[in-house]
């Protein structure tokens, strides 16, 4: 079932209108009804926070799962990964450090965990806010890769690139933007005091629908 199909059997199930949906959920009755007509989908992070709302798994809504029969023998090739929260396309924000939220993905998929995009300074990339990246657990990527970048407490997305110096140590290593908009964020130097890690490489995006 698609998810416009889902909100509309909750709906019924729990004797809700339209109108009554929308409030509980914190949106409008049109809102509402173009999910349920399938004009309009939306990205997993609003979603989320519906199943949050309703008091339901992610899963409930999402329609990655459904229930199978009992004894019934699974021949799906996906499996689940965590979602660990947000990560900034812009400023850094916070990521919480367990994952509540799963998102099931193709078996040959080579990731380890999902983040949420939130901004839009990763658009020349194609990456926009509510967009889940699929995050492959590496403390090193190339020059020019995009990666997943926890400074201190809180998560970015960006395309990473070290300036070396004349003996091909590190100086400097830039946090880099796809959008002109943004500036990099330069990490290091003697006054340097960040705790700064990779935490992994980007391998794939599943965009979100407005």
């Amino acid at each position: 079932m698609e998810f416009g199909d889902i909100l509309k059997a909750l709906r019924r199930e729990r004797g809700l209108s339209q109108d009554e949906l929308a409030s509980l959920l914190g949106t409008t009755k049109q809102v509402i009804s173009r999910y349920e007509t399938k004009q309009r989908v939306p990205r997993l992070s609003v979603v989320a926070e519906f199943a949050r709302k309703l008091g339901l798994p992610l899963s409930a809504l999402s329609g990655e799962e459904p229930a199978m029969p009992e004894g019934a023998i699974s021949v799906s090739s996906r499996r689940r990964v965590p979602v660990l929260g947000a990560a900034a396309c812009g400023e850094p924000v916070f990521n919480p450090a367990f994952a509540s939220e799963y998102v099931s993905v193709e078996d040959d998929l080579p990731c380890d965990f999902a983040l949420i995009a939130q901004g839009d300074s990763m658009i020349g990339d194609r990456i926009y806010s509510g967009d889940v990246v699929f995050i492959r657990s590496q403390d090193y990527v190339q020059d020019g890769e995009i990666a997943a970048v926890a400074v201190d407490n809180e998560i970015t997305l960006k395309r990473v690139r070290r300036l070396r110096g004349p003996g091909g140590a590190v100086v400097f290593t830039q946090l880099l933007p796809s959008n002109p908009s943004y500036s990099p964020i330069d990490i290091g130097g003697e006054d340097e005091t960040r705790n700064v890690r990779i935490l992994g490489k980007a391998v794939a995006v599943r965009f979100g629908l407005n």
